[in-house]
């Protein structure tokens, strides 16, 4: 527990760090290029409130999947956002699945903290409380399975396998459809890490994973076993703070390549099959990245946007409009990047230019994870769990 305290003030402390100052903070003027229509809103139970739960909706076909913290699950018809089931963790309804009432939830809440996943015609999460949980795409209970640490990371889906990383830092693999453990590998952890985990992937017959001590690695999928380890990050500094090396950030995988970025390190691009090193450049960040053709989008540590070529880690642009501004990690969207920040506004940027085009003020509760699209449409949840699906012309 006190480790756990530990966590919870050191990313407190990093929030302050990179959305305070002295000075108030000002939002660069935007002349508003564009209008992105709403299509649909609506909630999932309270969202994540004020919590550091990385729950991101996901769109798999017609259908929208979302999450609350307190343990709602909810399908959504994607051209008009009228419901078509929701599943309450809290509430099993004697399904002979649950050992008991005791184990699913804290109180009334069910602390749902990692999804959601889609693959093998099922969902799946993670919670707080070490539970594993599968349901069907109609939103029948398939299995829940327990292991020890939470899961605050969203699983990784493919080779036969869901794969969770926990807080621990271990790495469990379950069958996708029963929930029975396949391996587990343990990766050493230091004392004191960001309250985070790195979104485990799988590619390629291999499980990416980064890791709390600022490395990152590649497991055999099958096996379990460790094919190569790298250090992207190095512990410096004489506070605990500037010491901190997590690789928090979702590794991205892109032919042959992997693109990793870690708080207080830097962003390496490694060879999947051996883990060679073919550049590395100096940006820090704990936000999820992403990839478009040529190009690689980043907010760094302190709300700074760039974009780099991903075959020499050169810069072609950078925004520093929303400097010290506590934001999202980017989200492709046609022409756009979409970064939601922690006020609840959603900043449009030309991906070529890196100029703003848009701003929208959508939600004071604000935004905690990226946005997220399937090439005609842009899904946001902020943080008191609505949802809003946008599109433009």
């Amino acid at each position: 527990m006190k480790l756990q305290l530990k966590q919870v003030l050191l990313l407190s402390a990093v929030i302050l760090a990179g959305c305070s100052s002295k000075e108030k903070l000002v939002l660069p003027p935007v002349q508003n290029s564009i209008d992105p229509d709403v299509v649909w809103s609506t909630s999932i139970g309270s969202g994540v409130a004020h919590y550091e739960s990385s729950l991101t909706p996901i769109i798999v076909g017609d259908t929208v999947y979302a999450a609350s913290r307190e343990g709602l699950v909810a399908a959504y018809n994607l051209e008009n956002g009228k419901r078509k089931w929701q599943f309450d963790l809290r509430k099993p309804a004697g399904s002979s699945f649950w050992r008991g009432i005791s184990d699913v939830w804290s109180g009334d809440n069910a602390r749902i903290a990692g999804g959601l996943s889609y693959g093998y015609d099922k969902i799946y999460f993670g919670t707080e409380n070490g539970d594993v949980v599968a349901l069907s795409a109609d939103g029948e209970l398939v299995w829940r399975s327990e292991v020890k640490g939470e899961v605050l990371a969203r699983p990784a889906v493919g080779e036969g396998l869901v794969v969770v990383a926990t807080g621990a830092g271990t790495l469990v693999a379950l069958h996708p459809d029963t929930g029975e453990e396949r391996w587990q590998f343990e990766n050493e952890q230091p004392a004191l890490t960001l309250r985070g985990v790195s979104d485990p992937v799988i590619e390629a017959g291999g499980v990416i994973y980064g890791s709390g001590n600022g490395h990152i690695g590649v497991l055999i999928a099958e096996r379990g076993y460790q094919a190569w380890e790298e250090p992207i990050a190095v512990p410096k500094g004489s506070t605990d703070l500037s010491r901190l090396v997590d690789v928090d950030a979702r590794p991205l995988v892109v032919g042959g390549t992997v693109y990793s970025i870690a708080f207080n390190g830097e962003l390496v691009a490694l060879e999947l099959r051996t883990g060679r090193q073919l550049w590395k450049r100096d940006y820090a960040s704990f936000r999820n990245m992403t990839v478009a053709g040529d190009t690689l989008y980043l907010v760094d540590s302190v709300g700074r946007i760039y974009a780099l070529d991903v075959r020499s880690g050169s810069e072609k642009w950078s925004q520093f409009g929303l400097n010290k501004h506590y934001l999202t990690g980017p989200a492709v969207y046609k022409d756009y990047l979409v970064i939601g920040d922690n006020k609840g506004n959603l900043h449009w940027v030309n991906r070529q230019t890196g100029d703003f085009v848009a701003r929208q003020s959508m939600n004071s509760s604000g935004f905690y994870t990226e946005a997220v699209s399937n090439g005609s449409y842009v899904l946001v949840q902020s943080r008191n769990g609505k949802l809003v699906l946008l599109q433009t012309p």
